[in-house]
This record gives C-alpha cells, structure tokens and sequence, in this order.
C-alpha cells in the first residue's frame, strides 16, 4: 500500500492519476501525458509542453521505446523496468531516478521529462529542456574597456556553462538546491572543493532549504534569504552579470549562487570592499587599479559627507568659511524663501529622481531625460530663487560621486546613509555627523555575511591577498582569501 501524496506506487494508472490531478490534466493544456507499450509492459512520459525539446522526446525517448520488440523486457523484474529502458532504449542522460511524488513535479515543472513504467514505483527523470532563451549578451551594469565582455542569461544551465568554461578545474563543484515553499526556484550553488569553507557552504544551502515563503523568484529574493542582517543598508552579497568576476569569487573560496531566470550571480560572503571592486581593477597593471579605486573612493566620501558638511558649515561652523565666501553664500541665501536643510533635502530627492527616471526611460531616451532635465531644473531653480547656486553645486558633485559607486545595491543605500547624514549635519553641525558616522562604523564592524566580518580583513584583522583597498602587483597576491577553507599560499 502506497501514499500517494509521498512517493510512486509503481501501479502505473494510479501514478498517473495522481499526476493528472496534482498538475489539473485535462484541464491544463501545458501536460503532456503520452501512455505507450515497450516491449512486454506499458510506460509513459509526463511533461510540460513548451517547456521541453519535443523532437528530443520523440526521437530519443518514445520512439526507441516503442520500437522493441513485444517480448523485449518480460523477463526483467518489475522494479528494474525503468532502468531496462534506459540501457536498451532511451538515448538521453537519465539526470537521476526519483520515487518522491512532490520531487517529481518539481523536476517536470522545470522543463525535464519523467518516464514511468508499470510495476516500477520510481521514475527516470531526463533533461529535455528545450524553451527559448536569451543568447549569450554583453553586460549592461558591468561594462568594462578591458577584459571579456560576456554576461550571464536567464538560463541556470547556460550561466553554469560559462563558468565552467573559465574555471576548469575538477574542484569545480555544482549542487542544485530548491528554495521557496509553495513555488520553488532551482539555484545552483558552485563552489571549489578544498577551496571554500564547508561551513558556510552547509549554512548557504540550510538557509535555502529552509524557506518557508512561497516563492523566492529571483536572485535579488534569493540574497534575502541568505543574508543574516535584513535591516542593514550594506548588501551582505556582492552581485555581478558577469562570468569572469563570478569565477574570480569562486577562485578566492566564495560560493556563487545562481538563480534560474535571473541573469545574476550571487557571490557569498563578500565584504564591504569587495561592493567597490569592478573587473577592469584585475584587468590593468596595478597602479591605474589602485588610482582608480581611490578615485571611487573619493567619490563615496564627497557623496555621503558633502550635503551634510555644506548644511553644517552654513548652519553652526561659519568659521571655517573665509569672510568673502560666506558673504557671498549669504547674499544667494538670503533670496531664498525656503530654510536650508529644506532646500537640500528637495534638491538631492529632485536629483535622485531624475537619476531613476533616466534609468527606468526606455532605450537612449534615458540618457538625453538625465540630461535635459538636471539642465532645465537647475537652472529654473537658480533663476528663480528657489535655490542658491551654489547649493545646486554640492548636490550635483555630491551626485556624480554617487556614479562612482560600481554596485547598484550598494549606491541605493548610501544615498539612505546620505540622507542621514544630511539631517545629522543639519541638527547638530559636525559633530553630530561625527557621532552617527562613528555609529555607522561600529554597526557595520558588527555585521556579518554568511558568519564572515563584514569589513573584515581590515577589521577584525585577517590574513589576506593585498586586493582590497588598495591594489598591488599580481606577484604579490598568493595568499588565499581569508574566509576560505585552508588560507595557504600558492
């Protein structure tokens, strides 16, 4: 006696039944069910049309099937039946024979084919997924003048192809976890043998299995569940399109999370310094990847201070303005009808907005959108007195030093960090900037990604390849990164 709601019975009508009922056959068009006769006993294929290669299915499965002779398999015991065909007629790689009812319609959702045979309470499940998808492109977050300009697509097998290709090393290992409750997402976790910390490996694949909402679609939901501070305004994740930096993660004892239909790579832990990291850092002799990471990290600082510090300035430390520039600042402020830190707040929002316009407006017309319309209201705002000139120029350089951050998810918290500084430098001059900078940093020093430090390796101190903040020449970076496995040289 079988249940049917936990594994096959091996009564094949029965199985079938409770396939029909689980996926709304006749009802829902997408099933396939084909019933056939090989050889001495009766099969039959499940799987979900449009979402399979049907000439694979026709010319490699039910056609070799039906073919064999009618006395071909009685003698075979009915528990063996499934794996009879697969010796002696089907022609495709079997990816692993399942008896669980629930794993089944996992896999057949998936776009792979089930084969069931009468007497054999388990189902050879093969991969026929053969849905259109999006050829291989360039990257559009990530681009670079040096090095490959590959990204990854929506499909999980394709990614995992062009890892593979750069990393080919037998280390190189592929697991495949379902996460979400109700509507599960295949992700892939890759990850070198020997390399990579089993521990956050075993903690990255529990926190997958163990999600009890109902759907985790995309990679973005994916790094929620992974993450170990969902209140934090850092990601604790590092994101890319790209495959040459996902295998730079895996080289350095990271684990790449791949996610099916999202042309993203998740690379766990990472650190805060590894959110400012772009590809063409690696791909450069050393000095102008050093130069240009100072360069970003210029950026950051203007971006995050430089609105507050104005506010402070103005508000409570006039006496580090020289007479003839405050004079100058009173004059323009003094037509001003709205107080400053007002002024301020709506000037950076009016700023961001004309950013996420320009990014959300479809093709180039988001380009000439940023462009005409920093232009048009700017330069309203100052005619208007709405605005002081020079106001309009620390929220423009405080702008184009939020450029500079390479990481998307990165860049949106800290125009949140920057918004609190802002009202920091507003309320209570440098000093309160000082005081909730400071707070800041010891929030993050306490922080954790996947049980590795946050701004570690600096703080806590960790033995490390000098490529973090500052870069040196390649001859000098043989130490492992500090969260893998085994932190040797070579």
């Amino acid at each position: 006696m079988c249940d049917d709601a936990i594994v096959l019975c091996g009564r094949l009508s029965r199985d079938l039944d409770v396939l029909r009922a689980r996926l709304g056959a006749p009802g829902n068009a997408d099933v396939l069910i084909r019933r056939f006769r090989s050889g001495a006993f009766e099969s039959a294929v499940v799987a979900i049309d449009g979402m399979v290669n049907v000439t694979t299915v026709d010319e490699n499965i039910l056609k070799p099937c039906m073919d064999l002779p009618a006395s071909a398999g009685e003698d075979v015991a009915e528990e063996e039946r499934v794996a009879f065909l697969m010796a002696h007629a089907v022609s495709v790689l079997p990816v692993k024979m399942e008896t669980r009812v629930d794993a089944l319609l996992t896999d057949v959702l998936s776009g792979q084919t089930a084969l069931l045979c009468e007497g054999c309470a388990e189902a050879a499940i093969m991969d026929t997924r053969g849905f259109d998808k999006r050829s291989v492109g360039r990257p559009e977050a990530e681009k670079v003048v040096l090095g490959p300009h590959e990204s990854f697509t929506e499909s999980i097998r394709t990614n995992i192809t062009l890892l593979r290709r750069i990393v080919q090393r037998e280390e190189l290992t592929t697991e495949f976890v379902q996460a979400g409750g109700r509507m599960k997402t295949r992700c892939a976790l890759l990850y070198l043998r020997g390399t990579a910390d089993e521990a956050m490996i075993s903690r990255i694949r529990g926190r997958l299995e163990r999600c009890d909402y109902d759907f985790a679609l995309t990679s973005g939901e994916v790094e929620q569940l992974i993450e170990e501070h969902p209140m934090a305004l850092i990601p604790q994740c590092v994101r890319t399109e790209r495959p040459d930096r996902a295998a730079s993660f895996l080289a350095e004892g990271q684990v790449v999370v791949l996610t099916e239909g999202s042309p993203a790579a998740l690379g766990a832990p990472s650190t805060i310094y590894h959110q400012m990291h772009t590809p063409d850092d690696s791909s450069m002799r050393w000095q102008y990847g050093t130069f240009l990471r100072l360069v970003r990290l210029l950026g950051v600082m203007i971006h995050l201070f430089l609105p507050g510090m104005y506010l402070a300035v103005l508000r409570f430390h006039q006496e580090l303005l020289s007479p003839m520039l405050l004079t100058s600042v009173y004059e323009t402020s003094s037509r001003v009808p709205t107080p400053a830190y007002l002024e301020a707040l709506l000037m950076t929002l009016a700023f961001d907005l004309i950013s996420e316009a320009g990014l959300r407006a479809p093709g180039e017309m988001g380009n000439a959108l940023g462009i005409v319309s920093g232009l048009i209201l700017g330069q309203s705002a100052v005619s208007a007195d709405i605005v002081s000139p020079l106001l309009l120029i620390v929220v423009a350089a405080s702008g184009l030093g939020g450029f500079c951050v390479p990481n998307y998810a990165l860049s949106v918290g800290l125009k949140l960090v920057q918004l609190i500084l802002l009202t920091a430098g507003a309320a209570g001059g440098l000093y309160l900037m000082a005081i909730v900078t400071l707070s800041l940093l010891c929030a993050a020093c306490a922080m954790n990604s996947i049980g590795s430090p946050l701004t570690a390796p600096l703080t806590p101190h960790r033995r490390h390849s000098p490529d973090f903040l500052l870069r040196l020449p390649l001859r000098f970076q043989k130490a492992r990164a500090f969260f893998a496995g085994h932190n040797e040289d070579g």
